[in-house]
């Protein structure tokens, strides 16, 4: 017969604080505490486990297919415009729909957009296998088709310190290039004074016309206009809109020089409207210009060969170094430029580490982050960053307590969101991305979230992801539902040992934050078994203090929850659910949530924990 023996002690395990996130390479019982050896759509921040918020489209969701380009440029007064390339078109969001951009592209071509400001305005480089375009974010409808083949090439670029760099050319694939630095001055900008653009009849306010700079090259954009009539004059506010001085209105599309004014009076007959401008030609010595004399002079264009191996490079980020580093998929490079632009180094950098994509890196404050796939079977997120003794930019393993192993990361991008490096990929034998990892790498944390995403980009306190399914754009990590429905999702505790004997437990506590409408399923297994409900969570109870209000954003944002267009208030709970088992050496928790609504935990207990003897648990023993 079993001995049934009790020690006469009541024990408590409490995990008061949530810091761990998802740690998935050691066995579930050596974990830490509060870590969890499996989630789905919780994340850990500020010291507690929150259920992610969900997803709502731009617009209705699209044709089944992908996205091969997503990007947000800005205004000169901070205004977004949100890009993104669907199948042959580059469309940008308009505020209510999407509108065409760019048309006739390449169905499946992967395209990159770069901002760069100057004295001119603000701006969007367009780039890819068709061409080159320079988009005026006053006027995302008018792109500027800016291929010179006497000037530049069709590849990738980025803008960084009034200078392209550029690579991916289909003729040279381990080429990098430069283009000439913008010197924003005379040399690229072109004054034009008192051109006629229309003349008084006395009984004319509007004149409409289009500026005589575009005849002389397609390449062009115009900026700082002035409009008088010798009584009123207008100005520019770089948005495309002329304000007169004596209240009168009108606008300018700065890349076809379209410009219309209307006066607050009628303005006298044969009075000519003048109007003074500059313009400037980017392929011209500046930004999309990639020659270079011989002897090459500073500020021109450059090219390196980056041969090494013989791969191509993939992408090409900036270093907390200012170093250019070319990431291939077996290598990478390192091109560091003088301080006067007359010499450089062009070094191989790596030769064990390479990314599987050209998006599988992203450049952050804190270093060069990627994919590294160099060895397939054992992919690593890593760092470039500075090493804080020597000041060398040296290669860091991320996350080592987190298997990457098990997602596929041949669709892979990755993005900043706030505190996060978000990493798009696909469970192993899935057809498209379903996961995103949620990588703090302040807070040393990897969580899951199982929404589908090709890539994302933030505006403000907001995260908008191109599907990989449908050619749909989300605003993510938004409101409390995913599309309508509750938000599929799961956290699951790690396999805890309370003592080396065997045990019970009676009670189980819950302390955090919860929406009325919210319900979360209890479950717990014992030695790894299947679950079985024991209780909810429901924050229509009366364990919630509808005095403890922690007022939200819609939007996953900062230190806590805040942002967004919608505000609402979660309320304090602490309960407790009796439970029953059998003598076990191992139990793990798992909550699911049922309902639509906020919800956090930030403090769990085990009460009332019985110790039995030291033997192996029943469902382990043989007889031998």
């Amino acid at each position: 017969m079993e001995r049934q023996f009790t020690k006469l002690l009541i024990m408590e395990k409490t995990i008061e604080l949530f810091k761990s996130g998802v740690h998935n390479i050691l066995p579930s019982e050596k974990i830490p505490l509060d870590a969890a050896k499996d989630s789905s759509n919780f994340y850990t921040k500020n010291g507690k486990v929150v259920l992610v918020h969900g997803r709502k489209e731009l617009e209705e969701m699209g044709a089944v297919g992908t996205t091969t380009g997503l990007h947000v440029g800005y205004k000169v007064d901070g205004t977004k415009i949100i890009y993104v390339k669907f199948g042959t078109v580059i469309k940008y969001w308009s505020g209510t729909a999407w509108e065409d951009c760019i048309t006739g592209l390449i169905e499946d071509a992967e395209y990159v957009f770069a901002n760069y400001s100057s004295l001119s305005g603000a701006f969007t480089i367009v780039s890819g296998v068709d061409g080159l375009w320079k988009i005026v974010n006053a006027n995302p409808a008018s792109p500027i088709d800016v291929y010179n083949s006497a000037k530049n090439f069709k590849g990738y670029v980025i803008v960084d310190r009034g200078r392209s760099i550029l690579w991916n050319r289909e003729k040279d694939k381990t080429g990098l290039y430069g283009s000439w630095i913008d010197r924003q001055n005379s040399t690229v900008y072109t004054a034009v004074s008192n051109e006629v653009i229309g003349t008084g009849n006395g009984a004319t306010k509007t004149f409409t016309n289009t500026l005589v700079f575009k005849a002389g090259g397609t390449y062009r954009n115009c900026f700082a206009i002035t409009v008088t009539d010798g009584t009123e004059t207008f100005t520019d506010n770089y948005l495309g809109v002329l304000t007169g001085s004596a209240g009168g209105t009108g606008t300018i599309n700065y890349a076809t020089g379209a410009i219309s004014v209307t006066f607050n009076a009628n303005v006298t007959n044969l009075q000519n409207v003048t109007c003074n401008y500059q313009w400037e030609d980017i392929t011209d010595n500046g930004i999309l210009d990639f020659s270079y004399s011989a002897p090459r002079q500073a500020g021109e264009g450059f090219q390196f060969p980056q041969d090494e191996g013989g791969d191509a490079i993939l992408n090409v980020e900036v270093g907390q170094d200012g170093v250019y580093y070319s990431l291939k998929s077996q290598s990478a490079y390192s091109l560091s430029l003088d301080a006067d632009d007359t010499g450089a180094d062009n070094l191989v950098y790596r030769k064990d580490m390479g990314l599987p994509n050209f998006r599988a890196s992203v450049s952050t404050n804190r270093g060069i982050v990627f994919m590294n796939t160099a060895n397939p079977t054992s992919p690593k997120l890593t760092i470039l960053q500075k090493n804080k003794v020597s000041l060398d930019v040296e290669p860091v393993e991320l996350f080592p307590h987190f298997d990457f192993s098990e997602y596929d990361y041949s669709d892979c991008s990755l993005s900043s969101y706030d505190n996060w490096v978000l990493v798009f990929c696909k469970k192993q034998g899935a057809d498209n991305n379903n996961s995103i990892l949620m990588c703090d790498i302040k807070a040393k944390t990897v969580d899951i979230c199982s929404y589908s995403g090709k890539m994302a980009v933030q505006a403000n306190n907001n995260l908008y992801v191109s599907d990989s399914i449908t050619r749909t754009v989300f605003e993510t990590f938004t409101g409390f539902d995913d599309l309508g429905l509750g938000i599929d999702a799961y956290w699951e505790g790690k396999d805890i040992q309370f003592t080396n004997n065997l045990n019970k437990v009676r009670r189980l506590r819950y302390k955090g934050h919860i929406d009325p409408d919210q319900i979360i399923g209890i479950y717990i297994a014992v030695e790894s078994g299947a679950y079985s409900k024991v209780g909810t969570i429901d924050g229509s109870q009366s364990y919630v203090n509808y005095n403890d209000i922690l007022t939200i954003g819609s939007q996953m944002i900062g230190e806590d929850i805040v942002g967004g267009d919608v505000v609402d208030s979660k309320y304090g709970y602490y309960m407790e659910v009796k439970i029953k088992t059998g003598k076990f050496r191992t139990l793990s928790v798992k909550l699911v949530p049922e309902g639509i609504g906020y919800f956090d935990f930030d403090l769990m207990t085990f009460w009332d924990i019985l110790t039995f003897e030291n033997r192996i648990p029943k469902s382990y023993r043989t007889k031998q």
